[in-house]
């Protein structure tokens, strides 16, 4: 499930899914990649998730900014995508920008389909990642920071492959789904 067999632009994909909305740090994604990929032509821009009514213009602000900087063919809202594990397969990056955050799956799924993972550190998303070995984290809402720590990725796709394999090393060895029912059966049986 190769990016490039999606028919949408460059040969690399960057990330970043999710309801869009502040609280989810899209702008700071988008601000980014505004900032990036005309340095980076090999690389699209993949957003998805549900724009909900109350959000709506957020959304819509970001697609002017996306249009006023002449991306709109690289900077992308597929919207909510019937299939979201394909789509984590075809990135060879995955942003996690989070003003704020609970636990947060989707860094976990990225680096379990081989992926790695900038993220803030918003909730438990430091948690998840090895910093210089399966991504980067960086303090939540720090745009400049965000940027910085995407960029060595877009730069050498190649040390984005090395770290997307030891993400999913990483999280099939410190996050495996039996890990989680132990867990949560012990809780149950206390209970």
């Amino acid at each position: 499930e190769a990016f490039v067999a999606t028919g949408l632009p460059g040969s690399y994909a960057v990330g970043c899914f999710g309801r869009v909305r502040e609280q989810k740090g899209t702008d700071l994604f988008v601000d980014a990649m505004i900032a990036l990929l005309p340095e980076h032509p090999d690389w699209t821009a993949i957003i998805t998730g549900r724009v909900t009514a109350e959000h709506r213009a957020f959304a819509d602000a970001l697609g002017q900014r996306i249009k006023a900087a002449g991306l709109e063919q690289r900077i992308l809202f597929l919207g909510e995508v019937p299939d979201v594990k394909a789509w984590y397969r075809r990135l060879s990056l995955y942003v996690a920008p989070s003003r704020n955050e609970g636990f947060g799956l989707t860094p976990l799924e990225a680096m379990a389909s081989g992926v790695p993972v900038v993220a803030s550190d918003a909730g438990a998303y430091a948690e998840m990642i090895v910093p210089g070995v399966t991504g980067a984290v960086v303090a939540a809402g720090d745009s400049i920071a965000l940027r910085e720590a995407i960029r060595p990725y877009l730069a050498d796709p190649v040390l984005a492959e090395a770290h997307g394999r030891s993400a999913l090393t990483h999280v099939s060895a410190q996050f495996p789904l039996s890990r989680e029912a132990e867990g949560i059966a012990r809780v149950y049986a206390r209970v």
